[in-house]
């Protein structure tokens, strides 16, 4: 794949960043002038530029040629080697089409330039790379980008997790999706609801996606200096005529899977003839669910043979104690046969494969659509306005719902009920006890715990663009919403009302129910809503740029901003979430809301000091003012925060064939409302521990309670209002050389610091370090060992974690790049490759405070591999075009710190016929060897045998797509 090494077709890429000049105005910021070339607009006092999709010739334009760089085509002044390059590589039609090249903002700039490579090191992913990458949706295409590393969010994390369940995200630089500023057309999207932190990537549909520019260093003076780990714009179609269409079949190799999309557009009106433009477009996709079943590294938890073997107590038929002494009753459940192959024997009694019964890839829905509109008043001003709506639909489905968790009361079966185990009581150590019994129970005639996630998100933009007293202006005002809500569909139950029906001895937990019992467990069963949410930012920016005075190198350049901001934030669990009346559920998760305003004043001075160095300098000051919130736990307010990010970078060309460019930066993040204003409220471990205290009172070896044994134990979560903002300090450096026609080659360094990071303290890390420190059976030196909090009876109760600001995260590495193209008379071939090298990624310990190598380790949210690469081969002819995409990645080490998780690598091919006007059939192949994801012994996602965050589990999938264009 190739996504970040676009220009495949240099021509058509060319053509897509290009911008066209809207009409020619005055003397001083007149084009040609500032060349010297050429003589100075005469018409008005100033010279207007138009956006990229203007199509208004150029009438005064020194000629400007393109290089083959592998982030795209980067524009230099006309020298002998670019010219050999544009006569070999593009041919005639973008000759022309470089005629009309004039200036064009870049993401990570605001001033307008004809050069579209800065100091700063930027990707650009055309359509037609994200077209022969064979990528179905935003998150595929994202997770091959090299420069994304762990830390982001996949669909698989929803599984059986409450914290941001339907989100996936980006990780630019493995620094997390809440440190990657993700932007619409150059402007904010709404954060997902469920999780206060980050863009949903599922929200953002693909196919009207015209090209993304992803801007690799951290921070920004445009659109936030809280873009620690960059940037990722997402650029939609802005002039478009007439209609296209395109549909689409995936259909993997195994079961499930499947993915059917359609999407088009349709546009009318020409900005240079008619003064206007309309333009539309629609996407749907629908994907099929993968179950663990359906792949077999997936479909069992018990995994001996990996040293793994993730279960749980709650069993069916249910595992069941005496009341009184606690004493299990092995017959009950079967033990030690138990009932294979879901319920088998462990040490002391029957265990459930319950990572058997979970999807691990969620069926799906989503739609989406685009209107925009653009007027021209008049040569120099443009008004437009935008309506943006996606709804994504997701179907979660984890084991049947286990009806004992720690931190509940036991579940009873009733003394003299229908269905009471006589028989295997009296044959126990309880003979002829008929008291109730304490039942371990899954509730397998629920059937799979199915909830629905949809995530509603709209944005709406009016705005305008022009020339004003020689000024380039934007101003744009902006509402957008992103709603989500969680309903319940099946096998969802509550407690009060599970504990009412098993009262009644007609409910069988030791066998398939009647159509009594049956009955009984659906008046138990929750159905609605469960969750409703929803984040607005209201937004209003406006920027200028013009040029100022001449200098050896052209003229300076100025460019201001102002954006303010408000957001506000509502994560509105149910009050059936809140009091914890749901089995196996989120435990006490409550609502929270809070808001706050943000202003954001920047602005970048161009100085072209002599002919071949150009500095840049950018100053942003943010402020964040009236933050406050409210839960269960009362009513808070922040103080108001704010802070000054400088950025200055370098561009220097010694040489026609050598480009050198580096930057340094400061960022500032503020925490995420809910870190500051959530309440506490509890959740399980997402590993299996012993309570140490009931190990030691009573023995899980003799009386494997499950509420304490072998268990994911209860954790409050706890968010800190005393969190400080991150700091971070930002550094590129990089050389794009040309060293012979045809072919270009890219080298850039980065180094990425982040004090006061701000870290979940989580209950597996202090349940961990409890064990690591343990000096005596309920003694650990531990310093978090007084956040293990005892209950009446002496046992744990839950384990108390926090949000932290712990210090200090450092991210360094290379960023790497070639691409050569060769025509010959069988059509052009294009190698391409890109890779990024990671060379250190430290993070504070949150339990200890030491700084840690985490660089090829595993990661909770996604291991920061040290190489991802991607390889490319294109042929293209007029008729027909071939490619071939390698990805890979190195290993890393395992989560048990032993073993060592194998690379993981993908080959995909592709095809195309493009011999019928308007028609573009397409076939290909993902995974062509079918690579199963790496087996890895991690036990901190309900998956077992793999890592959801690391690799793909559809394995070898053929595609077909038909594109026609009317």
């Amino acid at each position: 794949m190739a996504t970040t090494t676009p220009g495949l077709n240099l021509g058509a890429t060319f053509r897509q960043i290009s911008l066209r000049i809207k009409g020619l105005s005055g003397h001083l910021a007149c084009l040609g002038a500032f060349l010297g070339l050429v003589p100075c607009c005469a018409r008005t006092n100033s010279c207007h530029p138009r956006t990229w999709a203007d199509h208004t010739p150029v009438q005064h334009r020194r000629p400007i040629t393109a290089s083959l760089t592998p982030q795209g085509v980067t524009v230099f002044k006309k020298t002998i080697i670019t010219s050999a390059v544009l006569a070999v590589a593009a041919g005639t039609a973008l000759a022309q089409d470089a005629q009309k090249l004039e200036r064009i903002e870049i993401t990570g700039s605001s001033i307008k330039r004809i050069d579209a490579e800065t100091a700063v090191p930027l990707t650009i992913v055309t359509r037609e790379s994200i077209d022969k990458s064979g990528a179905s949706n935003v998150q595929e295409l994202v997770d091959r980008l090299s420069s994304n590393n762990g830390g982001g969010r996949s669909l698989g994390q929803s599984i059986g997790d409450s914290n941001a369940t339907g989100q996936s995200g980006a990780s630019l630089r493995g620094l997390g999706r809440e440190r990657t500023l993700v932007l619409l057309n150059g402007r904010r999207l709404a954060i997902y609801p469920f999780a206060g932190a980050g863009v949903d990537l599922n929200a953002i549909p693909l196919a009207a996606i015209e090209r993304i520019e992803i801007l690799r260093d951290g921070a920004s003076a445009t659109y936030g200096s809280d873009a620690i780990g960059g940037v990722i714009n997402f650029i939609t179609r802005k002039d478009f005529r007439g209609g296209e269409i395109t549909a689409s079949y995936e259909q993997p190799q195994a079961t499930g899977g499947t993915v059917v999309s359609a999407q088009g557009g349709v546009g009318f009106g020409d900005l240079a003839k008619d003064k206007f433009n309309i333009l539309g477009s629609f996407s749907f996709q629908e994907y099929d669910v993968i179950r663990a079943a359906d792949r077999d590294f997936a479909k069992t938890g018990n995994r001996p043979d990996l040293g793994v073997v993730k279960s749980s107590g709650n069993t069916f038929p249910a595992n069941a104690y005496n009341a009184q002494t606690g004493a299990y009753i092995p017959g009950v459940a079967g033990f030690p046969n138990c009932n294979p192959p879901d319920s088998f024997k462990g040490s002391a009694n029957c265990r459930y494969d319950y990572t058997s019964k979970i999807d691990i890839v969620p069926a799906s829905t989503r739609i989406g659509g685009l209107l925009r509109g653009t007027a021209e008043l008049s040569a120099e001003h443009l008004l437009f306005a935008e309506l943006s709506y996606s709804r994504n639909e997701i179907t979660l489905g984890s084991s049947q719902t286990p009806s004992s968790t720690s931190g509940r009361d036991d579940y009873y079966y009733p003394a003299g009920g229908k269905y009471y185990p006589t028989a295997a009581v009296d044959a126990s150590s309880s003979a002829g006890y008929r008291g109730d019994l304490v039942i371990a129970w899954r509730i397998v005639d629920g059937g799979q715990r199915l909830t629905k996630v949809t995530n509603d998100m709209t944005r709406a933009l009016v705005g305008a663009e022009g020339t004003l007293a020689g000024w380039d202006y934007k101003v744009g005002l902006m509402r957008a919403t992103s709603k989500a809500k969680e309903d319940f569909l099946t096998g969802n139950f509550s407690d009060t009302q599970l504990v009412r029906v098993l009262k009644t001895g007609l409910v069988n937990p030791f066998g398939p129910n009647d159509a009594v019992g049956l009955a009984l467990l659906k008046e138990a069963e929750l159905s609605g809503n469960n969750r409703s949410s929803k984040t607005t930012l209201d937004a209003f920016d406006v920027s200028a740029s013009r040029e100022l005075f001449a200098l050896p190198g052209g003229n300076a350049a100025l460019a201001a901003g102002l954006d303010l901001r408000k957001e506000k934030y509502l994560d509105g669990y149910s009050d059936i979430a809140g009091s914890g009346d749901i089995v196996g559920g989120s435990g006490t998760a409550g609502k929270v809301s809070g808001e706050r305003k943000t202003m954001g004043l920047y602005a970048e001075l161009n100085l072209p000091v002599i002919k071949n160095l150009e500095l840049n300098a950018a100053v942003r000051a943010d402020r964040y003012t009236g933050a406050s919130g409210s839960s269960r736990d009362g009513s808070f307010s922040s103080p108001n925060l704010s802070s000054t990010s400088p950025k200055v970078g370098l561009r220097w060309t010694p040489m026609k064939e050598l480009l050198v460019r580096g930057s340094y930066g400061k960022g500032f993040r503020a925490p995420a409302l809910d870190n500051l204003y959530a309440p506490s409220s509890l959740t399980n471990t997402g590993g299996n521990f012993n309570d140490p205290y009931y190990n030691t009172a009573v023995g899980c070896a003799a009386k494997p309670n499950t509420n304490y044994c072998d268990t994911q134990l209860t954790v409050q979560n706890n968010s800190n209002r005393n969190l400080k903002p991150e700091k971070s300090k930002t550094a590129t450096v990089g050389v794009v050389f040309e060293p012979m026609k045809d072919l270009s080659m890219e080298v850039g360094y980065f180094s990425i610091k982040i004090t006061d990071g701000i870290k979940s303290l989580s209950g597996d890390d202090i349940l961990k370090d409890w064990y690591k420190n343990q000096t005596g059976p309920t003694t650990s030196s531990s310093v978090y060992a007084n956040r293990l909090i005892k209950n009446a009876q002496g046992y744990l109760d839950y384990v108390k974690a926090s949000l932290e600001n712990v210090g200090q995260a450092t991210a360094q590495g290379f960023d790497l790049a070639a691409k050569y193209r060769v025509r010959t008379e069988f059509g052009s071939f294009t190698p391409a490759w890109e890779a990024t090298i990671v060379t250190k990624s430290s993070e504070t310990n949150v339990v200890t405070g030491d700084v840690e190598d985490n660089l090829g380790k595993y990661y909770l949210g996604g291991p920061i591999v040290r190489v991802k690469q991607n390889f490319s081969l294109d042929w293209d002819t007029s008729a027909w075009a071939a490619g071939v995409r390698y990805f890979r990645q190195s290993g890393y080490r395992d989560y048990d710190e032993v073993r060592h998780v194998s690379k993981y690598d993908l080959w995909n091919l592709q095809g195309q016929y493009k011999g019928v006007k308007n028609l573009v059939l397409t076939a290909g192949v993902l995974n062509l060897l079918n690579k199963k994801p790496p087996v890895t012994v991690q036990e901190d996602y309900f998956q077992v045998g793999f890592d959801p965050t690391y690799a793909d589990v559809k394995g070898r999938s053929f595609y077909v797509r038909a594109n026609y264009k009317f």
